[in-house]
C-alpha cells in the first residue's frame, strides 16, 4: 500500500477496521476472493490525491483466479469475465480501442480511474456473501473523503446499485455519467452504445485534465 493511503486511512481511523475486517474474513475455512495479499491491491497503484475518476463495482468476481482487487479488472490466466467483455465490447464501439488482449485495468487506475468495488471481498460461488459485513461503509466513507479532497472527480455510475451508493454520498459531485450495468443481463438494455469512455475524457478535457488513455 502507499504511504499516502497509510496516512488517509489513519486520519479517516479506517485502518484498524479494515485489517480487522481483513484478517476476520480469512480465518474461515472458506474460499475467499481475491486472496489475502491481492484484497488492498488498488492502493498500490494510485494516490488519493490523483483520482481523476471514479468507477464503482458491486462485488469481486466469485469463481477461481479472476479477482485481483480492481473493480471489473481479472487476472490475465482466465477466461474474460461477461461483464468486462462487455466493457471491452463498449471501448471498442466508443473509442475504436482494442482491449480484449489485457483482463488487467491496472492501467487505467495508474492513471487515475479508481476502480473500486462496494464489497472488497467475496467467498467462492456466492456472489454478494460479503456484502454486509461492513465493506459499504468503508467505501462510503473513502468517497466522501475523496470528494473533498478533489471535487472535480467524475463518477461513472453502471447500474442501479452504484447510482444508490452515489445518493448516499455527502457530497455530491456535478460531474456524473450515468447507464445500465455492463452484465449480460443488462448490457442491451442501456450499457451499450453509452459511450462512457469518450464522456469521462470529454469532462476531463473541458475541467483542465489530462484525458485517460484507455488503451493501457
Amino acid at each position: 500500500m502507499l504511504k499516502a493511503w497509510k496516512i488517509f486511512f489513519e486520519k479517516t481511523q479506517l485502518d484498524i477496521k479494515i485489517n480487522k475486517m481483513i484478517e476476520q474474513i480469512f480465518c474461515s475455512d472458506k474460499v475467499v476472493y481475491p486472496s489475502k495479499e491481492k484484497v488492498l491491491s488498488l492502493f498500490d497503484l494510485i494516490e488519493p490525491k490523483d483520482i481523476k475518476v471514479v468507477i464503482l463495482g458491486q462485488d469481486p468476481y466469485h469463481n477461481p483466479k479472476q479477482a485481483n482487487g480492481i473493480a471489473f479488472s481479472a487476472s490475465n490466466d482466465v477466461k474474460t469475465p461477461k461483464s468486462l467483455l462487455n466493457i471491452f465490447k463498449e471501448l471498442k464501439a466508443d473509442l475504436n480501442i482494442d482491449h480484449f488482449y489485457n483482463n488487467d485495468l491496472s492501467g487505467w487506475v495508474k492513471q487515475g480511474v479508481l476502480l473500486i468495488n462496494t464489497s472488497w471481498t467475496v467467498i467462492e460461488n456466492q456472489p454478494a456473501s460479503h456484502a454486509k459485513l461492513g465493506w459499504e461503509d468503508i467505501v462510503i466513507k473513502i468517497l466522501n473523503e475523496l470528494n473533498i479532497i478533489n471535487q472535480n472527480i467524475v463518477y461513472c455510475l453502471w447500474g442501479n446499485y452504484a447510482k444508490k451508493v452515489y445518493e448516499i454520498l455527502d457530497y455530491q459531485l456535478s460531474s456524473k455519467i450515468t447507464s445500465a450495468h455492463p452484465s449480460p443481463l443488462s448490457y442491451s438494455r442501456g450499457f451499450k452504445e453509452s459511450k462512457p469512455f469518450s464522456k469521462i475524457n470529454e469532462i476531463l478535457k473541458e475541467l483542465g485534465v489530462k484525458p485517460i488513455d484507455w488503451s493501457k
